[in-house]
């Protein structure tokens, strides 16, 4: 009875697969928090234009000293905070393109365990081929040598001799 294939492998395989699989899942998460800390960074430039579209409209009118350099102190406030907001949208593509080495490097074990599989699975198919070629052989042998008819090679049918 022809015996099942098994990689000595296969759990190292499945582990790895696995880890592909998570790290796949931390890469979508960097690349979506990048994406929405992108978006709150947009929203600080829109604020700080806004504020010194204000302070413009604001200083060409008269106006109490202590109210303009109170908007102007927002202004530098919504400027720290946009800076802030940019340096965080650095941070997280950063972290993106870690994830995504990562990803690749988890990708690259994974396909080099799958094709030391495929050709151990190869060889053991060729090796039950040779197995099986070498059991047919020795019985077409036997058959030979009790002088019976080789299934390979059968005796012609009575029919076959009547038409002659």
């Amino acid at each position: 009875m022809a015996r099942l294939f098994t990689f000595r492998l296969d759990p190292v395989l499945e582990i790895r697969r696995r880890r592909e699989e998570t790290v796949q899942g931390e890469l979508a998460q960097a690349i979506h928090a990048a994406a929405q800390q992108q978006e709150r960074a947009v929203g600080a430039r829109e604020a700080v234009e806004a504020a010194v579209e204000s302070l413009r409209g604001a200083s060409a009118q008269p106006m109490q000293l202590l109210e303009l350099r109170a908007m102007n102190d927002e202004v530098a406030r919504l400027r720290r905070v946009m800076e802030h907001e940019q340096e965080m949208v650095s941070r997280m593509e950063e972290i993106a393109a870690d994830r995504r080495d990562e990803l690749m490097q988890a990708s690259r074990d994974r396909e080099a365990l799958d094709g030391l599989r495929r050709r151990a699975e190869d060889a053991w198919r060729q090796e039950q081929n040779r197995r099986e070629q070498e059991s047919l052989d020795e019985l077409a042998t036997r058959r030979a040598a009790r002088g019976g008819s080789c299934l390979l090679y059968p005796s012609p049918s009575p029919r076959d001799r009547t038409r002659s």
